[in-house]
């Protein structure tokens, strides 16, 4: 009896401990997952942040003003980058070309440099789950909810005017409009946070900083 006694003793603490370890287990590969769901968003996202404003026309906007050239064009896409929306809940908003004039194509496709509806694209946390905009109100699911359950989605957008003086070959004549040249340069920072579907204990968070590559140029040099 005292051996049937010990080896029952035995035989549960071993159960309770392959269950820890199991458990254990499970919530390990949660984590991994929602982590792993969570990076692969945000670098979606800042990649995506990286080609707004993508223009195939774009040396057009940094040419002077000399005798025989156009006045400089201005980017129709960069000024439609946008971040709204309410605490942790955010909507961005932004557009690049998909005319990008490239050759060695089947078929040649020549900038328009008009913004349309199919080149407008976003994302958005709706009922906890990120959508990603294809073309204007097109907005497609880019997480599973049955999975992750993103509780947060915020983005910082952080602009500096940086002067293009130095690469006028004239200086500017003083008081004039637009001159010297300006780019925007626009930092983004990305904060996601997450939970399991089935597990609100198993949480994570990422935070990820990029630029904005394409931001718009103002004015001109003199000629």
């Amino acid at each position: 009896m005292v051996g049937i006694t010990v080896g029952m003793i035995v035989t549960a603490g071993a159960g309770v401990l392959m269950i820890n370890q199991l458990n254990e287990h499970r919530r390990l590969v949660l984590e991994t997952q929602i982590q792993q769901d969570l990076r692969a968003s945000a670098e979606l996202i800042m990649r995506e942040i990286r080609r707004a404003g993508s223009w195939g026309s774009s040396q057009n906007a940094v040419w002077t003003s000399a005798s025989g050239f156009p006045p400089p064009m201005e980017n129709p896409y960069s000024g439609t980058f946008s971040v709204t929306g309410a605490a942790n809940s955010a909507v961005l908003t932004y557009s690049y070309s998909k005319n990008m004039g490239r050759s060695g194509v089947a078929v040649y496709d020549p900038e328009d440099n008009i913004l349309s509806n199919n080149e407008i694209a976003g994302f958005r946390l709706d009922n906890h789950t990120l959508q990603f905009q294809l073309g204007n109100g097109n907005w497609q699911p880019m997480t599973d909810p049955a999975v992750l359950t993103v509780t947060s989605f915020n983005l910082v957008a952080n602009t500096q005017n940086i002067g293009l003086g130095a690469f006028c070959e004239v200086a500017c004549p003083a008081g004039a409009a637009n001159c010297p040249p300006t780019q925007a340069v626009t930092t983004v920072t990305v904060n996601l946070s997450g939970q399991a579907t089935h597990d609100a204990a198993v949480r994570r968070s990422i935070a990820i900083t990029s630029r904005v590559r394409n931001e718009q140029v103002t004015g001109s040099c003199p000629s």
